[in-house]
């Protein structure tokens, strides 16, 4: 709770709190995701999505040996969003935070809390009726990031040269446009050596 304290105070003062009318401008795209309701901004041609009321998405972990989604801090989720865009070349961008007074997606978690609001380059698919990549296509795009298979995992892949786990790269969290295949939404971390 600490960290969503900060978090308010911070876009308080610095004109990043996003009001409820500013989000209902928003084209509504896609409330079905388990981290993020997606909305789509036509002045900047972007995805813009906003974690559920006091949940801030996923990032890999271990647990029992193998890799396994786990719920990030605020400050985990905005590391793997600038872990995106350095690996992938994105343009991920914290776009401020908003309060909900609605019930939280935790059970056991009182109502309210903050949500996170991020924005990245809307992509456009190269077949719209069929947006995503095949999961041959994800692999054989993975290999040439240098990416290799992570057994006993949710979709995972890891590069050992700068110890980079991604889980979740299943065909929905990309789009196959007319530049190829780009990640739209992946749970990735770095993997800190032991002292």
């Amino acid at each position: 709770m600490e960290a969503q304290e900060r978090l308010r105070g911070w876009a308080e003062k610095t004109g990043h709190l996003i009001r409820d009318a500013e989000w209902a401008l928003l084209k509504p795209v896609s409330a079905a995701t388990a981290e993020h309701e997606v909305r789509y901004r036509a002045a900047d041609h972007r995805a813009v999505k906003r974690t559920w009321p006091g949940t801030f998405g996923f990032i890999p972990g271990k647990s029992g040996g193998n890799w396994m989604p786990k719920p990030a801090s605020p400050r985990e989720y905005l590391q793997r969003q600038a872990l995106q865009n350095e690996f992938f070349m994105d343009d991920i961008r914290l776009e401020g935070v908003m309060l909900s007074d609605g019930p939280s997606m935790i059970i056991g978690q009182a109502p309210g809390g903050i949500s996170l609001v991020i924005s990245q380059p809307w992509l456009d698919a190269a077949n719209p009726s069929q947006p995503h990549p095949k999961e041959t296509q994800i692999a054989e795009f993975m290999h040439t990031m240098g990416f290799f298979p992570l057994f006993g995992s949710l979709f995972g892949w890891m590069r050992e040269d700068d110890s980079c786990v991604i889980l979740d790269a299943k065909p929905d969290n990309f789009i196959f446009t007319a530049a190829g295949i780009l990640p739209i939404d992946l749970l990735i971390t770095e993997i800190t050596p032991p002292e």
